[in-house]
């Protein structure tokens, strides 16, 4: 019964799973967000829709929760190791650093070994080498239009409620192996 502005999370986390999927890769495992907010529910959705429509059930040990956070991806990834995914999609840019940490500290490669894809973009594309592959959201104009709904909400009421939900876009980087990726 509110107004608000959102990113499409459940198509750009299908968008992210499915490019990793069409990649070759067949473990492709899910660092989810928090499931008690809209956004890891839906990032969650997304890869869930992804496995489905490709035939794949989704397997409990390739999926985990982090909290958004670096040390939750850490801690995620040191969780999803022992299932030896062959390729990750983490719920945030930050979950990502988390796991390429914890990817590293095993002793394994980021894309050789388990190629990695985020969601945010918030990151400086520089940030690491590879890059990451991610899932871009369009943060200035969602700020832009947040001031927007709420200068309206503020002269013209609450009522109707304003609902605007951008759309995202996968950012191909080094991080996804694309260039590594089994045939």
């Amino acid at each position: 019964q509110v107004s608000f502005i959102d990113v499409d999370n459940l198509n750009g986390a299908y968008a992210a799973t499915s490019h990793l999927l069409r990649l070759g890769y067949r473990r492709v495992a899910h660092i989810a967000g928090p499931q008690n907010m809209v956004a890891g529910e839906d990032r969650l959705a997304g890869y869930c829709k992804a496995l489905s429509e490709r035939g794949r059930t989704h397997d409990e040990d390739l999926v985990t929760q982090g909290d958004f956070s670096e040390a939750g991806g850490y801690v995620a990834m040191k969780r999803l190791l022992p299932a030896r995914p062959d390729a990750v999609f983490a719920a945030s840019d930050q979950l990502a650093l988390g796991a390429w940490r914890a990817i590293r500290e095993a002793r394994l490669e980021v894309p050789q070994d388990i190629p990695l894809v985020g969601f945010d973009d918030l990151l400086p594309a520089d940030a690491g080498r590879p890059q990451l592959t991610t899932v871009r959201q369009p943060v200035v104009r969602a700020g832009r239009e947040a001031v927007n709904v709420l200068l309206d909400v503020i002269e013209n009421g609450p009522t109707p409620q304003r609902r605007v939900v951008f759309d995202t876009e996968l950012v191909i980087r080094e991080s996804c192996g694309v260039n590594l990726a089994p045939h």
